[in-house]
């Protein structure tokens, strides 16, 4: 589809979905009526700022009345957040939304050259009362689908996975970043188990370009980067030339925002995403807890799909004393070219910082000086490293990079 056309469309079904929710959800009627906001006005994306931001807090506080009262409850899909940062919020949603998002991960997944039938392994966080369902013990086996549980991650878990994967042989493997990752390094550690998908798809939690490097040289095939959230699915994926996340606006609309405002292309922000199809419980201009930025340039792959890059969580930042704000950005170029395989950053207090490094091959003391030598820079006063075997994923099977125990307004 021509990119005039599939702008037209998405306005189409952005007009469609805000009309919907004014005549049918109680909060987007009175919210609509207080910002004066009139759905037959719509005439752009530049009148979608007159909608006020939906935070997750405010889901919390106004379930009820963000469902779409029109919409038979039993057709309704219950489902949480993975509660990342916080408690799991609960919403809903429908069968032909979830379809959508479907399609467009089978679409993604086929820029490497996924087929429905092919072989698939997962490194996936598995809730217990799924794990044991026999629905879903069903499904995977006619998906032709392996699985490691990343709430039970150790060396004798990685290290079963590895050979039933070796004997299995998945065409393409699926993981949360930092997950597939401590895989891979398991894998590179014991090198005669021998695995060779075609491609690998992380996703859940930032692909650090050492995570990257590490997954590459594990399977020696291409790795392609996916954003996804439980709230609208299938948000953006990388194609072959790994140039950004190519967004999928017959689904999504993405916004980035600073302070409010909708920011230049290229230019930082909070992103916000609208749901095409969220009928059920609409999702509009939806604060998911991200920062990144939408590229000007297209893809040279010559889709016509609108670029975005991530940057990270919005609350992988330290609050400094002096009021000034250090994002994992700044801490992770320290990080990149050294062998390191992973690290955490516990911020003790505002001028105090605990840094855990899990070492890489060659790694030498001189490592740690670079380190201490440049974070200094950023303004911590005291700073302990410590060497470790490994950092433990929190419940969500995802690793912090940024731990602040310093209670501050902002966070």
């Amino acid at each position: 589809m021509k990119k005039r056309e599939l702008q037209r469309l998405k306005l189409k079904r952005l007009k469609a979905l805000l009309k919907y929710a004014y005549e049918n959800v109680p909060y987007y009627h009175e919210a609509f009526r207080n910002s004066n906001f009139k759905p037959d006005d719509f005439r752009g994306l530049k009148d979608l700022h007159r909608v006020p931001i939906l935070k997750k807090q405010t889901i919390r506080k106004n379930l009820e009345q963000l469902l779409a009262k029109n919409f038979p409850k039993k057709k309704r899909i219950c489902r949480f957040t993975t509660g990342t940062t916080a408690t799991p919020v609960k919403f809903y949603r429908d069968k032909r939304d979830v379809s959508w998002g479907i399609g467009a991960e089978l679409r993604g997944y086929g820029w490497a050259g996924y087929e429905v039938g092919d072989k698939l392994a997962l490194i996936w966080n598995i809730r217990p009362e799924l794990s044991t369902s026999f629905n879903f013990k069903i499904e995977n086996l006619w998906r032709r689908c392996n699985i490691l549980n990343i709430r039970d991650l150790s060396e004798k878990s990685m290290e079963s996975f590895a050979r039933r994967l070796q004997a299995f042989q998945p065409d393409f493997i699926r993981g949360h970043s930092g997950a597939t990752n401590i895989f891979a390094t398991f894998l590179l550690q014991n090198d005669h188990i021998k695995i060779h998908p075609r491609a690998i798809f992380t996703s859940c939690d930032s692909l650090l370009p050492q995570y990257r490097g590490v997954i590459r040289e594990a399977f020696n095939c291409k790795v392609y980067n996916y954003y996804a959230c439980a709230e609208v699915s299938h948000i953006a994926a990388q194609c072959g030339q790994h140039e950004g996340l190519h967004i999928f606006e017959e689904n999504i609309v993405v916004e980035t925002v600073k302070d409010g405002e909708s920011t230049a292309p290229e230019e930082d922000g909070h992103v916000l995403l609208t749901n095409l199809h969220s009928f059920a419980m609409p999702f509009i201009r939806y604060e998911i807890g991200d920062s990144g930025k939408i590229l000007s340039d297209a893809c040279s792959c010559g889709r016509e799909l609108t670029l975005l890059k991530l940057i990270g969580r919005i609350n992988e930042y330290f609050a400094n004393s002096d009021g000034s704000f250090t994002f994992l950005k700044d801490f992770q170029r320290f990080f990149e070219d050294l062998p390191v395989q992973d690290f955490q950053i516990i911020q003790e207090h505002c001028d105090e910082i605990f840094i855990k490094i899990m070492p890489g091959a060659n790694y030498t003391e001189a490592h740690t000086r670079f380190i201490l030598r440049n974070i200094r820079l950023l303004g911590p006063e005291k700073i302990k490293v410590e060497l470790v075997d490994s950092i433990p994923p929190g419940k969500t099977g995802k690793i912090r990079h940024l731990v602040s125990k310093v209670a501050t307004k902002y966070t």
